[in-house]
């Protein structure tokens, strides 16, 4: 059931943005996406202001994928290194192991919700245990709620938790229904206030060139 997940997230200087998207397209997601491993790779945009606003998901066997000669050497092929990377910014790469939910994204929907966080440590085994027999299952209820995979990351300066939401509409995860939704049971008052570093992205999946 175990997999892993490495989420890069950057910004781009605004004149250089349709070569990015092209050859993040044409070369550097195939070039990583064919290294002996990788499962899928996904593209995605969002409109916060406060956030990167290009993400890139790639689902891996392992997370030594990422150590591996063949994935060092794709990700310094053709155009990107010389003539795309100078000129990305803002740059986050967190590296996640499979925490709980599903068993694995799905790829299917047009949105994506990510929610990140950290939690106290004494209240870590309690955010596992509702999260997966209780949060997640009623948020799974909602129509339009597809999916949900969680990940934990050592990754230096992002939160230890993410949980992927793939959801049908945009609206939904800041919806009202979502909300009283996520109220429900023993996660408000057991978990929520022991939650911190909160960040919610909602992203729309890019088309594959």
């Amino acid at each position: 059931m175990g997999h892993a997940l490495f989420l890069v997230r950057m910004d781009v200087a605004h004149d250089y943005e349709p070569l990015f998207n092209e050859v993040y397209d044409k070369e550097h997601v195939p070039n990583l996406r064919s290294v002996a491993g990788v499962r899928r790779a996904a593209r995605y945009r969002q409109p916060s202001a406060t956030e990167p606003r290009y993400m890139a998901a790639y689902e891996l066997d392992q997370l030594g994928v990422l150590d591996t000669p063949a994935w060092k050497t794709a990700g310094e092929a053709g155009r990107w290194p010389g003539e795309i990377r100078p000129h990305t910014m803002n740059r986050h790469l967190a590296r996640y192991e499979w925490a709980g939910g599903h068993a694995t994204l799905t790829g299917t929907t047009r949105y994506v919700f990510w929610v990140m966080m950290d939690v106290e440590p004494h209240r870590d085994a309690l955010f596992n245990e509702l999260y997966d027999t209780e949060h997640l299952p009623l948020l799974l209820k909602l129509p339009g709620c597809v999916n949900a995979v969680r990940y934990r990351t050592d990754t230096a300066g992002e939160p230890r938790y993410l949980c992927v939401y793939e959801v049908e509409s945009a609206e939904l995860p800041m919806s009202a229904r979502w909300n009283e939704t996520s109220d429900i049971g023993r996660w408000k008052p057991e978990v929520r206030p022991y939650t911190y570093n909160k960040k919610w992205i909602v992203s729309e999946r890019l088309p594959s060139l």
